[in-house]
């Protein structure tokens, strides 16, 4: 049968208890007892001893156990010693002296990293809001992809580096924004600002240590504000006809100056023309003279004789010709059509003919040729 614990305790503190009657136990006879009350006190402070020193025990392994950790293989672990950088680790099981002595960061540097500039709410519109060279309000929505170059820099150069990156690449669209027109920044200029800014932006990090390299900025959407639209609009359209103007006065001038400048040169050839004709002429009438001139010093009878039938020939060449000999010369007037001085040739000749052969009178001897 099973003793119980209280009764035992009971019964080991009567026999650890001395006697009252000077040795007597009551029942007449004396008896030995033995002291285990000590026994189990001094086991009870042992046994207390002992589990505070496990407690401690197991308390210090658990501390020196945290430090262990982990490093990936896209990660690098920055060790600090009471607050200081000390080493870089690389991937797989690390350890280092726990709490308060050293800690760890860890750094993700191979992750493209994103954020958007110009989203909703009223930061959004505030951070698009933007003034181009030619002093036009436009809204540009942009991102920008980044990652850590430098774990080092990243974690202990700069505060907050995603803060500072996107201060620094509003600040740095507003600059290059600010050197181009609403044009520009609408239609043709988007990929040479996109490339500027991420230019500007890269520069702003190299300056500030921050570790961040920017892989590219991207121009998701550029509008002019709605309180404006209407008002720009109304630019566009004045430009366009503006430009459409321009481009017909060009037309115009693209197809009257040729024609024109045809036309003079036309003119300044046939001057030309004309200029060599006549000094050609010139030239050779003179040359035509001074030959005359030679064989009129060698024959001077012969050459005057030759001129004048050659100046007759090119006279009389082309006109009717009458040759009247005897008693014909009295009927001249009958002949010859005087009544009608300007009629043509031969009407001149029909009518001579005619009267010829009317006139009774006619000479008979007359012959024409």
């Amino acid at each position: 049968m099973p003793m119980d614990w209280e009764e035992w305790q009971k019964s080991r503190q009567k026999r650890s208890s001395p006697p009252r009657n000077g040795g007597d136990n009551g029942r007449g006879a004396p008896q030995f007892s033995v002291n285990l009350g000590g026994f189990f006190r001094k086991f009870d402070r042992f046994g207390k001893r002992l589990s505070w020193v496990w407690l401690l025990g197991i308390i210090v392994l658990v501390w020196l156990a945290s430090g262990f950790f982990t490093v990936e293989p896209y990660e690098r672990g920055l060790v600090k010693l009471f607050g200081r950088y000390s080493r870089q680790v690389e991937q797989g099981l690390r350890y280092h002296w726990p709490w308060p002595f050293e800690s760890v960061i860890k750094v993700n540097y191979t992750q493209t990293r994103q954020f958007d500039v110009g989203g909703g709410g009223t930061r959004g519109l505030e951070e698009a809001t933007m003034l181009t060279g030619d002093e036009n309000i436009v809204n540009i929505q942009f991102m920008v992809l980044y990652k850590v170059d430098d774990p080092v820099a990243y974690a202990f150069n700069v505060f907050d580096p995603e803060k500072a990156i996107r201060d620094a690449a509003i600040s740095a669209m507003r600059e290059v924004i600010g050197r181009n027109s609403i044009d520009g920044a609408l239609t043709e200029n988007r990929a040479h600002i996109q490339e500027d800014t991420k230019d500007t932006l890269q520069a702003m990090m190299d300056k500030y240590r921050t570790g961040l390299t920017v892989d590219n900025v991207e121009l998701q959407d550029v509008h002019v504000p709605s309180d404006v639209i209407q008002a720009f609009k109304d630019v566009t359209s004045a430009r366009e006809d503006s430009e459409r103007s321009v481009n017909e006065a060009t037309g115009y001038r693209n197809n009257h100056i040729p024609e024109a400048e045809a036309r003079a040169y036309a003119m300044v050839a046939q001057a030309q023309a004309y200029k060599s004709e006549r000094v050609n002429r010139a030239q050779g009438e003179a040359a035509r003279f001074l030959q005359l001139l030679y064989e009129y010093r060698k024959a001077p009878a012969v050459t005057r004789q030759r001129l004048l039938l050659e100046a007759m020939d090119s006279v009389l060449g082309s006109v009717d010709k009458y040759i009247i000999s005897g008693d014909g010369a009295r009927a001249v007037l009958p002949v010859l059509p005087l009544s009608a001085p300007q009629a043509s040739a031969p009407e001149a000749r029909a009518s001579a003919a005619g009267t010829g052969e009317a006139a009774s009178g006619a000479p008979q001897g007359s012959e024409q040729k």
